[in-house]
């Protein structure tokens, strides 16, 4: 038997006063005594309010009555809303009855009323509990409807007159004068409503204070209103209050790879694995509504074309538009209607006859009595750029309404929101609560930036797109720069593809010129005329703002070359700028994203090619520096980055160029910290460590800070020992700026007024000379040391030695726990105690005198089970090396075993990750 499905009637309870407090206040008085109204009919004499509470959503109330004859008590609650009433609600009557019956009378009878009625699930718990409980009662507004019809208090449109009209969204108006009904006509073509009908129950002329009252209610919509008998539909839709058209506009996807004014259609998406499963998990429900978060971006409005795309694979309809342009509540109906109709073009779903669109519930009263496919076809309506919706209370309930009342219809109809997380967080006004409701009754996707993988395919696309590769100094600038953000990378790409194909630019002055966002929304700015900017920063102050606001401020030529240039898009009638950032940079003057470059060399590195190019005049070719320092150029082009990043050195090819400002400078010492400092704070890594230190009070761990760098570098891949690398770099750094204090391998925030210790000329080791000493594993060296202790050994018996013992002797030598002499090599004197014997103590010394053998030392004395890998650290760091991963990890594991064997208490080190594989450096 097919599901007849009625329209719900609607309780409008309107009441004079002249500020909002009295008008709440009547209001209040009018419920009470609808209420008693509907009690007075089972018997029950005038009820005592205990509770009355008003709200933008509706009226609460508790009540306790008396049956006139029994002297029965009852518990009543009745809650009249815009949207139907959450199970919840129900289950916390029961409980509240059973209270009041442990605590009284056990035969207290509950009255529950839910206007328009209980969601399902509550339906089902109401059911359960009438079943189960005779003195229990639930009433929806259907049963409220036949109890006022019964009692003559109202009647239906065709009882009063001959001709009643096609009509939808009934209504019951409880007012000073009386219960009426009213109920919205409909045009016969566009089934949307084009004015309103009220009546009473006897046919009698309705009061004019009762139709003045409607007209400033939200049910109006600013549509006309007639009385019966007076009925007179010749009414135009020109003639409404509100009868502006609603303007629908779809979201419409790039057409190249890096068109960043748009965003990507799904054939320029890149990625987000993780995100489009959900996505397509979410389209096999066949129901239900989701919410996109992100911050401005990330790629919303992209995944939302992407679900589009997923939809129609699916032979479904989905429909995209920009919510910028719901300037009321109707927007939601009305998108509704376009969307049914085209899903009934495609055979997706049937329309009945008697459609109406003259609100948001009879939209979904319409879709629940369609016929729907029955093979599973997707319809999919999406709602993007919401949070504009925010600003305005009525038409933020109307989409929070649709949110509940999608899935609470059982109708294979999905619907989407997405809306930027970074906006001011409300705590009193209205969108909080509302924005709150609609993610809770939610399928809820957090959206967050690209990662590294989805960053390297965009590169490869951006090298195809050139036709030649791309540089390491600038493929590392732009993942750094872009932050994740595919709008960023586009728009970098974008300016990179002019430059090297326009402007002839090579890679190295593209990097030291333009990769900064604030240079390029300043590139922006810089060929608009005076009257095109101010027109621009209007629009930006006031965006989206209508553009015949605009036009008539300024020139429409202005207008129109800013539409051209891509600076301003046009939303319907509106305008707005082309990116929410570059808005925000028009109205603050900065740029809110932070440097994001990650340092890899430490102060004593760069501090050694610093000094060596001063010392050869300030600029110095690579080669030639790379002769003086001994290493390769590799080493060279590794170190030089820091000091341009740090605005130390010129972006120069194949040299070194120490700039004018800092030759020139009186201290240049002085001048290269403060010009580090400046750097770093501006940059990301340093936020984070700020972010940190505030919220642990006690300093913050290096293993903890190389954690939370994972998080503020996404689009960087590399393995956790080298995110500890990195983390030991910056803490470095901010040391020497002066930004923190780095002791006991924790950083603190330094207090007001810390002057930094030493200098970077301070930093420098000693001159290398051949290649690190790197200590081996200690088996064969001690066995050497223990032949040694019974008596010297002849050096001409060493040229027969394996490879292994001619290392432990090289080892013991260099360590001065042996030395060479009179053709023998025995054991230094103080190596040997008073007692004759090997002294411990003085080997640990001599482990100490190694490059980095002293902070690791003191490191294992303060954690005995520290990693391998942060040993070697400290040894790499100590040899001024670039070594591997599994050279760092073989050097900590190697050197604990010396410390062990010269008798040192030492426990098993921590485990980080297995030994890496060869070929991955870390600086």
């Amino acid at each position: 038997m097919e599901r007849v499905v009625v329209q719900d009637h609607q309780v409008l309870v309107l009441a004079a006063g002249e500020t909002v407090a009295d008008r709440s206040n009547a209001k209040g008085h009018l419920f009470e005594e609808f209420v008693a109204l509907l009690l007075h009919e089972y018997g029950y004499e005038a009820p005592t309010t205990s509770d009355l509470n008003i709200t933008a959503d509706g009226i609460e109330i508790d009540v306790n009555a008396t049956n006139l004859i029994s002297r029965q008590v009852a518990v009543v609650e009745c809650k009249s809303y815009t949207s139907n009433v959450k199970a919840q609600a129900c289950t916390s009557f029961l409980g509240k009855l059973q209270l009041a019956r442990y605590e009284g009378d056990p035969n207290v009878f509950g009255y529950f009323f839910a206007i328009p009625r209980l969601v399902a699930q509550g339906e089902e718990v109401a059911r359960k509990a009438a079943a189960n409980d005779k003195l229990f009662r639930y009433f929806n507004v259907g049963d409220i409807v036949k109890l006022l019809r019964g009692r003559g208090l109202i009647a239906d449109l065709s009882q009063i007159t001959r001709r009643a009209p096609s009509h939808s969204d009934p209504a019951i108006i409880v007012a000073e004068d009386g219960i009426f009904s009213c109920a919205k006509l409909l045009n016969s073509d566009s089934h949307r409503a084009d004015s309103i009908i009220v009546w009473s129950a006897a046919g009698a002329k309705v009061p004019g204070r009762v139709v003045s009252l409607l007209k400033g209610d939200s049910y109006a919509a600013g549509l006309p209103i007639n009385t019966l008998p007076d009925l007179d539909r010749s009414v135009s839709p020109e003639d409404r209050e509100d009868g502006s058209p609603v303007t629908i506009v779809r979201v419409r996807g790039s057409s190249a790879d890096f068109e960043y004014q748009l965003p990507a259609s799904p054939e320029y998406f890149v990625g987000r694995g993780s995100t489009v499963q959900d996505l397509q998990a979410f389209v096999r429900q066949r129901g239900g509504t989701l919410v996109l978060n992100a911050q401005s971006g990330w790629g919303k409005s992209s995944l939302a074309l992407q679900l589009q795309r997923i939809v129609e694979d699916r032979q479904g309809y989905s429909i995209v538009v920009d919510s910028r342009t719901a300037t009321n509540p109707r927007f939601v109906s009305e998108v509704l209607r376009e969307a049914a109709h085209e899903a009934q073009e495609r055979g997706l779903v049937e329309l009945p006859e008697d459609s109406s669109w003259a609100s948001l519930a009879s939209s979904i009263w319409t879709l629940r009595r369609s016929s729907w496919t029955a093979d599973g076809r997707p319809i999919m309506v999406f709602f993007d750029q919401f949070e504009n919706v925010f600003q305005d209370e009525n038409i933020t309930r109307e989409f929070r309404d649709l949110a509940l009342m999608v899935p609470d219809s059982q109708i294979p109809l999905m619907v989407g929101f997405a809306w930027k997380t970074d906006l001011v967080a409300w705590t009193e006004s209205h969108p909080y609560r509302l924005r709150d409701e609609i993610r809770s009754n939610s399928t809820f996707i957090s959206v967050g930036p690209m990662g590294a993988r989805e960053v390297d395919t965009l590169l490869r696309r951006l090298e195809k797109r050139l036709g030649t590769g791309l540089s390491r100094d600038l493929r590392q600038r732009i993942r750094e720069y872009s932050q994740g953000l595919p709008w960023l990378f586009k728009k970098l790409s974008g300016h990179i593809i002019r430059e090297l194909e326009t402007h002839q630019k090579s890679q190295e002055q593209l990097v030291s010129e333009a990769l900064n966002v604030q240079s390029l929304f300043d590139s922006d700015l810089a060929g608009l005329s005076p009257m095109e900017t101010d027109a621009l920063r209007h629009i930006a102050r006031f965006a989206p703002v209508p553009a015949v606001d605009v036009i008539e401020k300024y020139n429409g030529a202005a207008i129109q070359s800013l539409l051209d240039s891509r600076l301003v898009v046009a939303v319907a009638e509106k305008l707005d700028t082309y990116w929410d950032t570059f808005r925000d940079f028009l109205n603050t003057g900065r740029v809110p994203i932070e440097d994001s470059y990650i340092v890899r060399q430490t102060p004593r590195a760069v501090a050694e090619l610093i000094f060596a190019v001063l010392e050869l005049g300030g600029d110095v070719t690579v080669a030639d520096l790379a002769v003086q320092l001994n290493v390769s150029t590799k080493v060279i082009y590794n170190r030089s980055r820091e000091p341009r990043l740090f605005g130390i050195t010129a972006y120069e090819p194949n040299r070194v160029k120490i700039l004018d400002d800092v030759m020139n400078a009186d201290s240049i010492d002085l001048e290269i910290r403060r010009r580090v400092a400046a750097a770093l704070r501006r940059n990301r890594a340093y936020s984070s460590f700020v972010g940190l230190s505030e919220r642990d009070g006690n300093g913050v761990a290096v293993g903890a800070y190389a954690r939370e760098l994972t998080n503020a570098f996404p689009a960087v891949a590399a393995q956790a020992q080298s995110w500890l690398g990195y983390a030991r770099c910056f803490a470095l750094w901010f040391d020497y700026a002066g930004l923190s204090i780095f002791e006991d391998d924790r950083l603190y925030l330094p207090p007001d007024g810390h002057v930094p210790n030493g200098s970077l000329r301070a930093q420098q080791s000693p001159r290398r000379q051949g290649s690190a000493f790197v200590l081996r594993t200690p088996k064969p060296a001690f066995e050497l040391l223990a032949e040694l202790a019974n008596s010297p050994i002849a050096l001409s018996d060493a040229s027969s030695w394996g490879r292994a013992k001619r290392n432990a002797m090289r080892e013991l030598t260099m360590l001065r726990i042996a030395s060479e002499g009179n053709g023998t090599l025995h054991i230094s004197s103080n190596i040997i105690g008073a007692d004759g014997k090997i002294n411990p103590g003085s080997i640990v010394n001599a482990l100490g005198s190694i490059p980095g053998g002293s902070a690791a030392l003191d490191l294992l004395r303060r954690d005995p089970g520290v990693s391998n890998h942060d040993l070697g650290l400290l040894m790499c760091a100590g040899n001024d090396a670039e070594w591997g991963e599994a050279t760092i990890f073989k050097a900590g594991k190697d050197f604990r075993g010396w410390v062990k064997r010269a008798g040192v208490d030492v426990v098993r080190a921590r485990p980080v990750v297995e030994p890496p594989a060869e070929g991955t450096t870390l600086f």
